[in-house]
């Protein structure tokens, strides 16, 4: 049985997938860091009104962090697996 052999445009197609990848891993790499920094400057936020509102400053500080570092990339792929699958 003869293997079919791939055409010049898949070729051409792969060519440019490959060299795409490390242009949108570093789109994807800045898009995270600017929704960390967002994240953590929107929980300095939460906690400072938490503060303003009597809350006391170590409960403002862990509901704070839990605020902020709810955002992982890891759970962000593996709920976008979902929709790719």
């Amino acid at each position: 049985m003869a293997m079919k052999r791939r055409g010049d445009g898949d070729r051409e197609a792969i060519i440019y997938m490959v060299a795409a990848v490390p242009f949108l891993m570093w789109h994807l790499i800045l898009a995270y860091l600017r929704m960390r920094r967002r994240a953590n400057k929107e929980g300095h936020h939460f906690y400072q009104a938490l503060v303003r509102d009597g809350v006391p400053r170590d409960t403002a500080k862990e509901l704070a962090e839990m605020y902020s570092s709810n955002l992982s990339l890891r759970q962000m792929i593996r709920e976008m697996s979902l929709f790719t699958s």
